[in-house]
């Protein structure tokens, strides 16, 4: 007597609806970051300057979509012709993608939103940013013919440049990126401009140089000494009794959490010597700070 097939099991509805339900989500979110982009590139210039190197690496709204619609086929054209068993074989890879797109989809938004504001706070400190009579700041003066002037613009363009790492929160600046950054995307010579800026901020101590390239700089908007105060207030708010852990102050959503882990060893080492803590290293080699408490 001949086998009789086994029927595939037919999958479940609400497996189906979760999916499609996750996918809708994305879709709605892609649409919102579409919009900040819309409001981005009314405060950017025209033409600029990406190398093929940040195109091939930085999310892009047609590659998210495209993903997205790599899915949404899969759910539509194959899934009444799989059974069950090799659903749940791809569903776990479904369930990875759309996980990995909704945390792009955030993190350009956050970063859309953030250069959005940024310059927004930037022009409230100064105006003439825009004002079409002070367009001359975005040249650099001849410093051996204009020495006065040079002094000036330099002077002038060091506030902005601090203020913006300070508003952005950001403790280290990458120079490339600032090129496509307003306002110093406006710079006749960005490269040239940035550099001599950022140069007048080392020799004031408000900034070093972390690379010999000069591509990267750290800036102290805020001191250590400050910053100190800042994690020790915040470590005896939230954990007395127990050592402190990098990670720790890196989820802690405060200004300091994404200082460089350097700066974080440096606050400890300021902290013990001021005899109001201990460094301790882990079993995992892991460096904690355990808070003195009289």
């Amino acid at each position: 007597m001949e086998r009789q097939r086994e029927k595939s099991e037919e999958i479940p509805k609400e497996v189906k609806e979760k999916t499609e339900g996750d996918l809708e989500e994305l879709r709605k979110e892609l649409a919102r970051l579409k919009e900040l982009k819309k409001i981005q590139e009314l405060q950017r210039i025209q033409e600029e300057e990406v190398s093929t190197e940040e195109q091939l690496n930085e999310p892009t709204d047609e590659n998210i979509e495209t993903r997205l619609n790599k899915i949404e086929d899969f759910l539509t054209s194959n899934l009444g012709k799989i059974d069950n068993s090799a659903y749940k074989q791809n569903a776990e890879e479904i369930e990875k993608e759309l996980h990995l797109i909704e945390t792009e989809i955030i993190g350009e938004k956050a970063v859309v939103a953030k250069e959005v504001s940024t310059y927004e706070l930037l022009l409230n400190d100064y105006p003439w940013l825009e004002e079409t009579r002070y367009i001359f700041m975005y040249s650099i003066p001849n410093k051996k013919t204009n020495t006065k002037d040079y002094e000036s613009w330099k002077n002038e363009w060091q506030k902005v440049l601090f203020d913006y790492a300070r508003y952005a929160i950001l403790h280290i600046l990458y120079l490339r990126k600032m090129h496509t950054v307003k306002p110093f995307a406006n710079f006749e010579d960005r490269d040239t401009a940035l550099r001599e800026i950022a140069q007048g901020l080392v020799d004031k101590k408000q900034a070093e140089w972390l690379s010999k390239s000069k591509e990267k700089l750290r800036v102290y908007w805020k001191s250590l000494d400050n910053w100190a105060e800042d994690i020790y207030d915040w470590a005896m708010e939230i954990s007395p009794l127990e050592p402190i852990l990098i990670f720790e102050i890196r989820e802690s959503n405060q200004e300091f959490s994404n200082l460089p882990k350097e700066d974080i060893l440096k606050i400890f080492k300021m902290l013990e010597e001021d005899r109001r803590g201990k460094i301790i290293e882990l079993e995992d080699g892991q460096i904690s700070f355990k808070i003195k408490v009289e």
